[in-house]
């Protein structure tokens, strides 16, 4: 067998056995008992030339015959390009989500978090980090862990209050008939 197509095999394998379907390069490695070295980089650029694999971002992949899962599939990937780094859901793309916001977020997701701030473009949406200074401690009442898409997320009080901190549109806030 190829290694193209053992390539393919298991990452499809892996997806029916419950993986999320977005494979970092070590997971590849992994898969294919291959030390991750300079040769397996310029194998997984061919898998990708070859349309074995899709490069989502900077060392993830996705085999589009396996499929992703794709709930919550921005916020996967967001999660393991700031694996080393606190990230939560916030501003546009959380308030949209409480109803804050009257606009939808479509393929965009909004993430604060203590790494450097970048836009990640990927084939499912866009990803925008935004560089927070805030102690992680300090967040503990304002934030909770969403099971669903497995991250962080803001609460609406953080989330309008880290819109006001970077310096975004609040114009967009629907006022709280509740208030």
């Amino acid at each position: 067998m190829s290694k193209l197509r053992h390539l393919n095999n298991v990452t499809v394998m892996a997806v029916k056995k419950g993986h999320c379907g977005i494979f970092s390069t070590e997971d590849l490695g992994m898969l294919m008992h291959i030390p991750v070295d300079t040769n397996f980089k310029k194998y997984l650029y061919n898998a990708t030339r070859n349309k074995v694999l899709i490069k989502v971002a900077r060392e993830l992949y996705y085999n589009p015959i396996a499929g992703v899962i794709s709930t919550g599939i921005l916020e996967r990937i967001a999660r393991l390009l700031h694996w080393n780094k606190f990230i939560y859901v916030s501003l546009e793309t959380q308030l949209s989500l409480t109803g804050r916001i009257s606009q939808l977020t479509m393929k965009r997701l909004t993430v604060m978090t203590t790494g450097k701030s970048s836009t990640v473009k990927t084939p499912f949406g866009v990803i925008e980090f935004t560089h927070t200074k805030r102690d992680i401690r300090s967040l503990a009442d304002e934030i909770y862990f969403d099971d669903e898409t497995g991250i962080f997320r803001a609460t609406e009080y953080r989330a309008i209050a880290d819109l006001k901190r970077v310096g975004r549109n609040v114009d967009m806030i629907i006022e709280d008939a509740h208030a």
